[in-house]
């Protein structure tokens, strides 16, 4: 896709969702942003029905399904990989569809033919600038085969925290700490209770 067209000139956008597991009508919409001073931005919108036949499946396996990067702050790591097993009975060709060449600076496939049963390995390092960068990004990849033909993307992160890990969990210590003190309360309570009975 072209980031700069000349006057008369055109390009094409690629919108790209997944339905997940879900049977239903969706609608999906992008905004492109230019530096048009009379429109500044373009909307696009679309709608769509997805579904999964009951018997169907995707004959691939990813893993790991997201390539983190880790936080910001600690150890660098500049290249990660995920490998991707055929599960089906069909000869697959791979390839690289999309991803954004300004944060990658390699990104690759091990192999381009992935026989049935067998693994490749999608490569990924990035550029020197972006190494120390929060950021949500991801790399696209397309698997045919002669019945089956599969497209999808793999996230690519890093410095990004999900909502379980940012939870505060309290120390185990503290917690036993916490559980005694409440014991001895409670015992001197029934301590003074009895010497009030007496």
């Amino acid at each position: 896709m072209k980031k700069e067209l000349a006057v008369g000139d055109s390009t094409w956008i690629e919108l790209i969702y997944t339905m997940g597991k879900h049977s239903r009508e969706t609608h999906k919409s992008a905004r492109v942003t230019t530096n048009d001073t009379l429109t500044g931005f373009i909307n696009i919108s679309f709608q769509g029905k997805g579904w999964l036949d009951s018997d169907s499946g995707v004959m691939l396996n990813v893993n790991p399904q997201t390539l983190d990067f880790g936080p910001l702050g600690e150890k660098r790591r500049t290249k990660l990989e995920a490998k991707i097993k055929n599960l089906s009975e069909e000869k697959m060709q791979l390839s690289i569809v999309d991803y954004p060449p300004e944060f990658f600076k390699e990104v690759k496939l091990s192999r381009d033919e992935l026989k049935p049963g067998k693994t490749a390995k999608l490569k990924v390092r990035l550029e020197r600038e972006t190494e120390d960068q929060r950021f949500q990004k991801s790399v696209t990849v397309e698997a045919k085969g002669d019945t089956l033909n599969y497209r999808f993307t793999v996230p690519v992160q890093k410095g990004i925290e999900s909502k379980v890990a940012a939870k505060k969990t309290v120390p185990t210590d503290k917690k036993e700490a916490e559980v005694k003190s409440d014991q001895k309360k409670a015992e001197a309570e029934s301590d003074k209770k009895e010497a009030e009975g007496k």
